[in-house]
């Protein structure tokens, strides 16, 4: 492992070219700028060097004292530590910032879902004619049906403020880094699988994944109600009913049957790797009698190892999360 002061860094910055610093300490260009923010060391603009080259670059700004809370050394592998130093970039659509845990009682609607439910509330269905499709896209990652719409909004927020209480934040990605929402479905290929007919895509998603911060790693989080393979009868006017609930006294009898997928009501959770090189996955899917509430304990214990697991495999790749 290698170490560098600030002011060793200060001088290095400003001595050679970015490529050339960054290949001294064996790091990209890019991530060498990520550790001057760290470290708050000013670092030359692009275009320095060429002005350089031709005597008008100007004079060299001085390293600025170092504050309280300023970190005085940087060591090769501190990705966790720039992590908690990096400040986000302001954007344009970026969503309100969330309150600390702290604010909030136990019972409390989360932030996040009391921003978002209104917009699930009077979303309609989309295409396919049962999951919600809210006209806004700035929203925390929930794909439901409007049956399953008052679970789902509550099982996020007693989500979200359990990882809270344990000292994670949850929140809809800032874009001040590139991560990535996986592809996510509404199947449970435990109950009635179908490989032959695969699921149509859901009507919505997010335009940024939702994420639980744990150690300085980001975990995605995305909440669907499942679909399941139904026997439905044909009831006229363009509409279905079950097989097993068609009433020979309220309807004309069927003329054909034939199996379709529809929402169930349950739910799965999903958590995954929002970057995409660095794949990690893992779900939970509610079963008839069992809830995903009352897996609570369960879900935050797999997410904090989960993190730990992801932190590995960036490593491995050589990748530093931010």
């Amino acid at each position: 492992m290698t170490t560098i002061t600030r002011e060793a860094l200060y001088a290095l910055v400003w001595s050679v070219r970015g490529v050339d610093a960054a290949a001294r300490l064996k790091l990209s260009d890019s991530y060498l700028g990520h550790v001057c923010r760290a470290l708050e060391v000013p670092k030359p603009s692009r275009g320095y060097w060429r002005s350089y080259d031709t005597d008008n670059a100007g004079p060299v700004p001085e390293l600025p004292a170092a504050g309280p809370g300023t970190r005085r050394s940087w060591t090769t592998g501190d990705a966790i530590g720039f992590a908690r130093t990096r400040k986000p970039k302001k954007l344009k659509h970026a969503p309100p910032p969330v309150r600390p845990p702290a604010a909030r009682t136990k019972n409390e609607m989360h932030e996040l879902v009391r921003r978002a439910k209104d917009d699930f509330l009077t979303a309609q269905p989309g295409s396919d004619g049962f999951y919600l499709k809210p006209r806004r896209r700035l929203l925390i990652d929930i794909a439901t049906s409007a049956t399953a719409l008052h679970a789902s909004l509550q099982f996020a927020s007693v989500l979200f403020n359990r990882l809270e209480e344990a000292g994670y934040l949850v929140a809809i990605a800032d874009g001040s880094e590139i991560l990535i929402r996986v592809e996510i479905d509404n199947y449970d290929s435990a109950v009635n699988p179908d490989p032959a007919r695969p699921d149509s895509p859901l009507p919505w998603s997010p335009l940024r994944p939702t994420v639980v911060h744990i150690g300085g790693v980001p975990l995605g989080l995305s909440l669907v109600e499942v679909s399941e393979k139904q026997h439905l009868a044909y009831a006229g006017d363009g509409n279905f009913v079950p097989v097993a609930e068609f009433n020979q006294a309220e309807f004309v009898g069927y003329t054909w049957k034939t199996y379709r997928r529809r929402p169930s009501g349950r739910l799965k959770l999903t958590a995954y790797s929002p970057y995409h090189d660095v794949p990690w996955r893992h779900q939970w899917i509610e079963g008839q009698k069992s809830t995903l509430e009352g897996r609570l304990e369960e879900i935050v214990a797999v997410l904090k190892a989960g993190a730990i697991d992801l932190s590995l495999r960036l490593e491995k790749a050589g990748r530093f999360f931010t």
